[in-house]
Formats: C-alpha cells, structure tokens, sequence
C-alpha cells in the first residue's frame, strides 16, 4: 500500500512570504552596466534566485554576471534570509503480512513493513538533512476507540538537487483477535496507520503526512500535538484523536 504526498507550497503563497520576508528590494548592477532591482529567493552555490518586485516570476543567474559590489550585496542578503522549507515528494508503502497463531484460530499475527521515498523536488537547492520519525498506530479489535503506539521509528536523510533516496524502517509485529463479532474476542492491536514527521537541522518539522482523516483532524487542530505525538512511547494508550484517554498516563 502506497501513500504519496507533494510538499510544494503555491507560487502566490511563497512569493507573498518572499516580500514580507525580504522588505525593500535589492538594487545591483550587472556586468554590462545596468542596475536592476531584485528580491532574492535563494542562493545556491554561486546561482543566485531572484525576482522582480511585484512580479511572482523567478530568475536564476550566477552571482558573477553582477559587479562585485553586487555581488557582495546578494551573498550578505541571501545569508539573512529565513530557511526556506525544501521542496519534496514523499511516497510511503507499508506492507502488512497476517498470519495465524498456532494456538488459535482468530488470534492473527501481523508483520508491519515500511519503506519511506523522498525526493527533493528543487533544482537550485540541495537538502543538507533531514531527520525523519515515523509512528506507527494500532487499533484494538474488541474496543475501536482505542489505540496505541506499535513502534515509534527514526531515520536521517539528505538529498542533492533532484535527487531521491530511500529509507526502510525495521519490521516490527503485533496481535490481535480477528473476531470482530465474537462476544468473546479478547482484542488486541492491528495496525491503522502512521504519522510522518520530517524535521531540519534545526528541529523545525518541515513535513508532516498520515493516511488516517480523523488523525489529520486532530493534528490540524491543536498546533503542538505532532511534536508531542512524535514522542510517545510505544505501548501509548490513545483516543482517535491522538490524546491520552482521560485518567490515563502514557505507556499505561
């Protein structure tokens, strides 16, 4: 099972960020004389990405078809600028294999796999690190309204401009009672979905992804859950919308 998600906020959006981030325009002049206004994007090597004020258009030139007062202009702004977040495809399949418990018919055990793609989507910036943390969240079979941490995982990735990498996750197993309209089913947790989280150097999450509605509900909501749900223990009670149920502590 596949999920894919494209972190690629809209051209109004970044170049309407781009003014207030930047204020007043740059002036500089090229090799040939002429002065031009700019508002700096991103410099990448001795590439250097502009636009126009007013104008949502982009521009990549090298840094050295500018005078080098210009020059010197464009490499002290491009280091005020504010990281901007990496441009990434974010494919992830997870693979579920069931098998019976020997000692029972409806008792199943389930091996979770996961495989995480990540590409960087830009052409001029490069992804210097990424830290990645993936959770992995059970539903019980008797009782649906609970949940729980299966595993909680963590990988490190970097890309160049264009490139992909990927990363696998270690396989990790859980039971449960498969019958669902027994009055005798003893529960257990299978596996419902996971919770992405890529973060900076800086520990700024830059991407977050789940395959489950009411999880993106809850995480939409309240502005610090995904930093706390990141680091639940596993073996966490949880609500469909990622809270402890009440009375409870973690882990318990």
């Amino acid at each position: 099972m596949s999920f894919r998600s494209t972190f690629l906020p809209a051209a109004s959006a970044l170049w309407l960020l781009s003014a207030m981030a930047h204020g007043a325009p740059l002036s500089v002049t090229d090799l040939k004389g002429r002065s031009i206004e700019i508002d700096i994007v991103s410099l990448a090597g001795d590439n250097v990405t502009f636009r126009r004020p007013g104008s949502p258009k982009e521009f990549t030139l090298a840094v050295t078809q500018f005078d080098d007062a210009s020059q010197d202009l464009i490499r002290k702004q491009a280091a005020a600028l504010p990281a901007a977040p990496p441009k990434l495809s974010v494919d992830v399949v997870i693979g579920k294999r069931r098998t019976d418990k020997a000692d029972s018919y409806y008792m199943k055990t389930q091996e979770v796999t996961c495989t995480v793609r990540l590409t960087n989507l830009s052409n001029t910036n490069e992804v210097p690190s990424l830290k990645g943390k993936i959770v992995f969240i059970g539903q019980n079979t008797r009782t649906p309204s609970n949940f729980t941490v299966l595993s909680t995982q963590s990988f490190e990735a970097s890309m160049k401009t264009g490139e992909s990498v990927t990363r696998s996750t270690e396989n990790f197993r859980t039971s449960y009672d498969s019958d669902n309209k027994g009055a005798g089913n003893v529960g257990g947790y299978q596996y419902y979905g996971y919770i992405l989280a890529l973060s900076d150097e800086a520990g700024n999450i830059v991407f977050n992804q789940t395959t489950t509605g009411s999880f993106r509900k809850a995480l939409e909501s309240k502005a610090d859950l995904l930093k706390r749900v990141i680091d639940y223990p596993k073996g966490a009670a949880l609500t469909d919308k990622l809270e402890p149920p009440p009375g409870s502590r973690l882990g318990l």
